[in-house]
């Protein structure tokens, strides 16, 4: 079956500064050399309120989704027209991202896919999500990391694929990167530097005769191999090494950890990419199941180049050390409307429920603001102008109407979600990873004393870099 370089953008007037097209360039050099189509892929999110408001306009919701899917397709078409040199497809999709792009690449099906990164680590991936990883994390090809810049590069800029870096810490596993790479390059005019890096921890191996055998069959094989041993802090080592080589991308087998602490600390394939300034190929080793194939159970950190990008004794700190105090409440009779305008006036992102005697009765987040069988999307408060772009004014008016009936009981989530004033960090951490959530209050007696929300966790972790 033909093969296909996928690149996953999205339009410029959802990502003015083009960051997602920084990759473009890349995924359009490996299709060429590779001799096949690139394609160029695009989902449409639909976030929860907005899925369950057009899930109760019936049939017009399928309207909607299709004419947001033909602006999608016809943006990215305007965008394949700067790429000349390789055959350009366009797949547009509807649904979360993540899984959209794993099951593009599956079915293309994809020699690999290219996508952009912030390069963000630890407790801010936690904060803020990444597309990028949590997508790697599914897909079954190699996964071409590259690291946003702004501006982002024209889609024909040349860039420079070789000398690979290839990291190697003697385990098969990461062995298998090599042939990752032969694959998706080629073995034709392929330059590869092998290097390991050596740490306080590491058994007395004779690593250079390791990597001298290896050198010397990638050399058999076609393909020029040099190799070096170094020690340090394995990520800032790759980095330092990487630009010492001049090397056009890192290639490194990702062990598929997932969990609490793979989030906080994050992995050294992060930590690579937040040093060095190339892209990197990740690529899942065949032993190594996706989630859809297996939950993979949390793994114990190494020592080995995956140290905390913040001190991790911040996430013994409390709830009481991190809390935002005091709280911005709404009581129980108050309109959606209010509600709404009360969240964009404080820039808040959730606000409790108190009744009279102020004890905790409910909450209500941004995607909360869905009654149960009609429903009023947050963004016709956030963004009205964008609302109207789909709905015509006498349609505007009427869902303002509506909130202004709808009471905050109807919609608040009830039971709440809480935490006492002495939960760690760390606790609160793992409540929010694990329930999905990203608000929650901090109670003495049923009394709210203190949110602690993603904005909380972010601020300390700026203090403590």
């Amino acid at each position: 079956m033909a093969q296909h370089v996928l690149v996953p953008v999205l339009p410029t007037y959802l990502d003015p500064d083009r960051v997602t097209h920084c990759a473009t360039p890349y995924g359009r050099a490996l299709a060429a050399r590779q001799r096949v189509p690139l394609v160029l892929g695009s989902v449409v999110e639909l976030g929860d309120y907005l899925r369950s408001f057009l899930e109760a306009e019936g049939e017009r919701a399928q309207e909607l989704a299709r004419r947001w899917a033909a602006e999608r397709e016809e943006a990215l078409r305007r965008l394949a027209q700067a790429i000349t040199d390789v055959p350009v497809k366009i797949e547009v999709r509807v649904g979360d991202p993540a899984r959209q792009i794993a099951a593009m690449a599956d079915e293309l099906p994809a020699s690999v896919v290219v996508m952009t990164s912030h390069a963000r680590v630890g407790i801010s991936r936690l904060l803020v999500g990444s597309v990028t990883f949590s997508a790697a994390q599914r897909i079954g090809c190699p996964v071409l990391v590259v690291r946003a810049r702004i501006p982002a590069p024209a889609p024909n800029t040349m860039v420079t694929l070789t000398p690979v870096l290839v990291p190697l810490d003697g385990s098969p596993l990461a062995e298998e990167s090599l042939d990752a790479v032969a694959r998706v390059l080629g073995t034709d005019g392929l330059a590869l530097h092998l290097l390991h890096v050596q740490t306080a921890s590491a058994e007395g191996r004779d690593w250079e005769a390791y990597l001298q055998s290896l050198a010397q069959r990638l050399n058999s094989q076609g393909m020029t191999a040099t190799w070096s041993v170094r020690q340090g802090h394995v990520a800032e080592t790759i980095a330092q090494v990487a630009a010492e080589t001049k090397a056009g991308l890192i290639a490194m087998a990702t062990h598929g950890r997932s969990g609490l602490r793979q989030t906080l600390l994050g992995s050294t394939a992060e930590h690579v990419l937040h040093n060095a300034r190339v892209p990197l190929l990740l690529v899942r080793p065949s032993s190594v199941k996706r989630p859809e194939e297996a939950a993979v159970p949390p793994a114990a950190v190494s020592a080995r180049g995956e140290e905390p990008e913040f001190d991790a004794r911040r996430l013994t700190l409390r709830a009481r050390d991190v809390m935002t105090s005091p709280v911005i409440t709404v009581s129980p009779d108050e309109t959606l409307e209010h509600v709404a305008r009360t969240m964009l006036e404080h820039g808040i992102g959730a606000v409790p429920v108190v009744d009279q005697d102020g004890r905790l009765v409910g909450i209500i987040t941004e995607r909360d603001l869905m009654a149960q069988e009609q429903g009023v999307p947050f963004s016709v408060y956030r963004a009205p102008q964008l609302f109207g772009h789909w709905l015509p004014p006498e349609g505007l008016e009427e869902i303002y109407s509506l909130g202004r009936t709808i009471r905050a009981r109807e919609v608040m989530r009830s039971p709440v979600l809480t935490v006492g004033e002495d939960a760690t960090v760390s606790e609160i951490a793992q409540l929010m990873l694990e329930k999905e959530r990203e608000h929650i209050p901090v109670v003495r007696d049923g009394q709210v004393v203190g949110i602690v929300t993603r904005r909380d966790l972010l601020k300390l972790m700026a203090r403590s870099a």
